[in-house]
């Protein structure tokens, strides 16, 4: 489609729109004529209040059209924007089948995200909810999964195409359904049930590595389907048990295919040679890959390593009973206390594998493969029983004891069964040997883990306006992997809680929290050793004039050992303001600042060499030639400002900008590798404006804008900035 086609169906729906608007117009200023009527309406015993926006975007946007969709991905069109239903019984209703029922949906005609909303409860005999969400998630940012190919890695007059878009592109819809029941709500005994399904499908895109990077398009379709059921026993006035029953079903079924056939074989046959050239590949016969490119396609060299053929299925399939005990029980003066227990039974299958591959695998070391095919299947289980109990006693009217225990415990068993028959060759222009070679796997895996912790904490009212709390909290983490009697991991963990509530004033309130804890052992590199948490919250709330807030949080995080070397940091600040003095005007404003920070060390390999050459003893020893830190640094700011306005009864306007800016680091082992998304600036400014027509009619007017940009080179690859203004007109009318 050319850029004047694309223009004449924008102006084409922009015209379609402003006739929609139009005509809501009309409608609006054709019912000022008649008498003032408040919406709402009494019939059949119930109070009825409705409304509905109609209206649409106009969405007008320059730069990467994969990143607006990526980070917007609104569309121009007419929209139901919105509409609501809300019945209460005001007298003996007509239709008594309910007391109460609400309906609204948003978002329908072209949206990515769709919500509809239903309620419906009948006094104390049932109360009924529901919820239904369309999300459609598109994500292209291209510097994922992309080998970065230079330009000019050229083949006998053919150069290799530069990869523009991520290999891992995502293009899905989900499809969300919650319902969820309760019956005689209240009541000494009550019932619950629901039902929730989860459905993701769509294209995806995907790679394979078999001594070449192939494209594969991934059709991707994982469905969760919910069971819930349970009672309540109100045992005495204060006390209830609670008994639940969920099974969750899950129901895997992508499936993996070949795309990215660019190049032919002498014989016409579509190959590829993979998509990760950053240099020209090396091919058996010693003769250029590109053997000719005055072909169409052109034509590769058939004894390089490449594809004509790969698919992959492997349907998964797992069912998680869980059953719950719960009760709460504060009937023992000065005593409150909760507890729950529940068990997991999980069967996880793969009934079967297959996958199949047709081109051309040569590794050093061993013969070339010309084809392959695996099968197989695999079985694990998984099973988790967990446990909690808290109490709180007051002990006196100043002084209280709170005891929190959690006990979980869980299991995976899991086996393996695989076979792959190769056939070798030389040449994908030649058919593969006809006598193939067996190779079988069979694997037996195990991961468990049981973890105990308990915490005891006091807290004293020091003075009238200042609390305390001081605690200590002991966990012990057994890990079990691989083999249970020979891999044991004791992780034994110690911490202290301080806790401070100041009230300076019956405006002011400030929070504070400090956790320190010290751990002997980790199971991975970058699990703590060292850990530190500190906590400080504030908020202002002025009687007439609004409310000031603060919040800081600083997690530290260390694993200070030989060869790895883990420091970790998340530190974050945000402040704001809510100012309503008057309800004729507004201001809102907020600030934030986060500070994310990891350090570890690696070893890598790399062609060329990396930016960071030096060696460490355990690089050497796990024969890779080149050490790295593993620097990564993320500080970003955040900052909105919002004002409103309201200089008529029946005129509302507010405008604002929400700004983020992050100018973070991180070790560049590729060099080709640049900062992208790490060095970038998101901004949108916005308007709207609310004109009440006529009572019941208000037209509304939105416009945003979005601007993303990177200060940094882009790299091989297409720009990732766009500039995008959406105007939003909306007629709502209630009745």
């Amino acid at each position: 489609m050319t850029r004047a086609d694309a223009g004449s169906r924008v102006a084409l729906r922009t015209v379609r729109l402003a006739c929609v608007i139009g005509l809501l117009l009309a409608l609006g200023q054709s019912s000022s004529l008649g008498q003032d009527a408040t919406p709402g309406t009494a019939k059949y015993g119930y109070e009825i209040h409705q409304s509905v926006d109609l209206g649409g975007h106009i969405a007008d946007y320059s730069g990467s059209s994969s990143m607006y969709a990526t980070l917007v991905n609104v569309q121009s069109g007419t929209r139901i924007l919105g509409q609501t239903l809300n019945m209460h019984a005001i007298a003996k209703p007509k239709f008594p089948l309910f007391d109460d029922l609400m309906a609204s949906s948003t978002g329908y005609g072209g949206d990515p995200n769709n919500v509809t909303v239903f309620q419906m409860s009948k006094g104390k005999l049932y109360d009924f909810r529901g919820l239904f969400r369309r999300d459609r998630q598109y994500f292209d940012y291209n510097l994922l999964a992309n080998p970065l190919v230079p330009a000019g890695v050229t083949s006998n007059g053919y150069t290799f195409p530069q990869v523009n878009n991520s290999p891992h592109l995502f293009n899905t819809v989900r499809r969300m359904t919650d319902t969820d029941v309760a019956l005689f709500p209240g009541a000494r005994v009550s019932f619950h049930v629901g039902y929730s399904q989860n459905i993701m499908e769509g294209p995806t895109f995907s790679t394979i590595h078999t001594s070449a990077e192939a494209l594969l398009d991934q059709l991707w379709r994982n469905s969760t389907d919910t069971w819930r059921g349970g009672v309540d026993w109100k045992v005495l006035s204060k006390t209830t048990l609670t008994y639940d029953e969920v099974i969750t079903h899950y129901k895997g079924d992508t499936f993996w295919r070949l795309r990215g056939l660019n190049l032919q074989l002498s014989d016409g046959t579509p190959v590829t040679l993979g998509f990760d050239n950053v240099k020209v590949p090396s091919c058996a016969d010693h003769a250029p890959p590109i053997l000719s490119s005055t072909s169409n396609p052109p034509t590769a060299n058939p004894t390089c390593n490449g594809y004509l053929q790969y698919s992959r299925s492997q349907p998964t399939r797992t069912l998680f009973p869980t059953e719950i005990f719960r009760f709460q029980s504060a009937n023992i003066t000065n005593v409150q206390m909760n507890g729950r227990i529940s068990y997991t039974g999980a069967t996880m299958t793969l009934p079967s594998l297959n996958e199949s591959f047709a081109g051309l695998q040569s590794v050093p070391g061993s013969q070339p493969v010309r084809e392959f095919s695996v099968t197989g299947n695999a079985r694990a289980q998984r099973v988790n029983v967990s446990a909690d109990y808290g109490l709180v006693w007051q002990m006196s009217r100043k002084l209280s004891l709170i005891e929190q225990y959690d006990f979980w415990n869980f299991r995976q068993p899991g086996t393996d069964n695989y076979t792959q028959l190769s056939f070798g060759g030389t040449s994908m222009l030649a058919p593969p040997s006809t006598t193939g070679t067996t190779a079988s796997t069979n694997d037996a895996y195990f991961l468990g883990q049981k973890t105990e912790a308990n915490t005891i904490e006091a807290e004293w009212q020091a003075m009238p306006r200042v609390d305390l709390s001081l605690g200590y909290r002991y966990r012990l983490r057994d890990i079990v992997y691989r083999n249970p009697d020979t891999n044991f991991i004791p992780v034994h963990e110690h911490g202290g809680l301080l806790g401070v509530v100041l009230r300076p004033s019956h405006n002011l309130k400030v929070n504070g929290n400090v956790e320190i804890a010290y751990v002997d052992n980790a199971f991975t590199r970058i699990s703590p050793r060292q850990l530190q948490h500190y906590q400080v919250r504030t908020n202002y709330r002025a009687d007439r004039w609004g409310t000031i807030f603060a919040v800081l949080n600083d997690l530290e995080r260390r694993n200070n050992v030989a060869f790895v070397h883990h420091m970790d940091h998340n530190r974050a600040f945000s402040a704001g303001a809510d100012l309503t003095p008057d309800e004729h005007y507004g201001l809102e404003l907020g600030y934030g600042y986060t500070s994310l920070y990891t350090q570890t060390d690696e070893c890598y390999v790399s062609t060329p060499a990396g930016p960071v050459t030096t060696t460490s003893p355990a690089c050497v020893a796990n024969g890779t030639p080149y050490y790295s830190p593993g620097l990564f640094s993320a500080p970003t700011q955040y900052g909105s400002i919002g004002v409103m306005l309201m200089p008529a009864k029946r005129l509302r306007t507010s405008a604002g900008s929400r700004m983020s800016t992050v100018n973070g680091t991180a070790t560049m082992i590729n060099p080709r590798q640049v900062p992208g998304s790490l060095q970038s600036q998101y901004q949108s400014p916005y308007a709207s404006v609310a004109w009440t027509v006529h009572k019941g009619w208000i037209w509304k007017g939105d416009w945003n804008y979005y601007g993303y940009g990177e200060g940094t080179p882009i790299g091989p690859t297409l720009p990732r900035s766009f500039r995008g203004n959406v105007y939003t007109v909306d007629m709502h009318y209630e009745f």
